[in-house]
């Protein structure tokens, strides 16, 4: 069993809120002293379609008008180090519209605000958050191989830097060799290449539960093949964070199941993100709703998507993806369905609870506050082991 769990909350950096917002949620982590990370994301647009905010079906779109605002994930970042101390903090950026140095300067001035550990997540990209603003998305594994190989001559050379890479030409670069600080970089996605640049460049590997691995045995197959790509580049496999976003729907009674179960909002993200590559659904006997190549990453454009084509995704999620595609119950019972991936080598869970986007504004202290208990709980399940020992790859 794993004894170095870490677990995340995450904090969603809604424009309808106070940018402090963040700051205060990350004090409230930090007392807790069962939240070791606070984590935001990058976001320009929402998975959401906007035709699904609306008062009929969230009572959040009485408070905020769309689902679309949000701040810029780095500043609220900072401002969640700057108000603690010993909380870890994380957040997400893509590959593509972020070039190396730039990238490298931002998360060195994250990293020296804490003494904590600083990571950033770093993702192919989206296809909603590129094309519509003129952003080529296909691009995104070649210039995170760029990024990754200019960080890492900027973080290890004294001298200037040259790089003919696939999109950047650095010809004497130069941004000086002061780092009070290295942050952390993990890889977030999947598919060959990018672990291939994980385990050649990075610090740690996020991807997401179940979508992704929907089994803690085909967990623990690639976390050993992670290791062991490690250890042949000569890494140490043991230095290297092995982390996901379990998707989850966290309630404490039976109506807030029911609400949570029956909810346009989860229906959709269950279409979405039930599985990323949504052919899989075949091998589980699940029809399909998009096509068979279908991935969100590549394909999911919600605001170019008419409210009939949203109302005929939504209507096509049966019972079954939904159980497949969520760990659904109460801090307990959603910790004892992740121990076993703890288990198989995760040693970094994110929890991703959709519950505040459907619940009714009173109800968010208490969904907020279910995600420090499953915390709390998942540290206590994965210390005991449950009797379960390492899942073989």
């Amino acid at each position: 069993m794993n004894k170095d769990l870490q677990v995340a909350v995450n904090y969603w950096p809604s424009r309808f809120a106070p940018p402090q917002a963040g700051a205060e949620l990350a004090r409230v982590l930090e007392a807790s002293g069962v939240v070791d990370w606070f984590q935001t994301w990058d976001q320009l647009v929402s998975f959401l379609s906007q035709g699904l905010w609306r008062p009929e079906v969230t009572p959040m779109a009485n408070v905020s008008s769309d689902c679309d605002s949000y701040y810029d994930a780095m500043i609220i970042a900072a401002l969640a180090a700057n108000a603690t101390t010993t909380l870890n903090i994380t957040t997400t950026l893509d590959a593509v519209r972020n070039g190396p140095a730039e990238l490298l300067q931002k998360m060195v001035t994250l990293a020296s605000i804490t003494d904590a550990r600083v990571a950033l997540q770093l993702g192919a990209g989206e296809i909603k958050q590129c094309k519509p603003f003129g952003y080529k998305r296909s691009q995104g594994l070649s210039r995170m191989e760029d990024i990754y190989q200019i960080v890492h001559k900027l973080l290890n050379t004294d001298g200037l830097v040259s790089h003919d890479g696939n999109h950047w030409k650095y010809e004497g670069a130069w941004i000086g060799a002061h780092y009070p600080k290295r942050p952390e970089i993990w890889a977030l996605g999947g598919g060959p290449r990018l672990m291939d640049l994980a385990t050649s460049y990075a610090d740690g590997f996020i991807s997401m539960v179940p979508s992704a691995f929907s089994t803690a045995e085909s967990w623990g197959e690639q976390v050993a093949t992670l290791r062991a790509d490690l250890e042949r580049k000569d890494r140490d496999p043991d230095q290297f964070t092995y982390g996901f976003w379990p998707f989850t729907l966290v309630y404490e009674t039976e109506d807030e199941r029911d609400r949570l179960l029956a909810s346009p909002i989860i229906r959709w993200m269950t279409a979405v993100f039930g599985r990323l590559h949504h052919g899989d659904w075949k091998d589980e006997g699940v029809d399909l709703i998009f096509p068979e190549d279908w991935m969100y990453a590549q394909k999911l454009l919600p605001h170019q998507m008419s409210q009939t084509e949203v109302d005929d995704v939504v209507a096509a999620v049966t019972p079954k993806m939904i159980e497949k595609s969520w760990l659904i119950g109460t801090p307990d019972e959603v910790s004892a369905q992740l121990v076993p991936f703890v288990a198989a080598g995760a040693n970094y869970i994110a929890p991703s609870d959709l519950a505040p986007a459907v619940l009714e504004v009173e109800e968010q202290e208490g969904a907020m506050g279910r995600m420090i208990e499953l915390a709390a709980a998942l540290k206590r399940d994965a210390s005991l082991g449950a009797g379960l020992a390492p899942a073989k790859a």
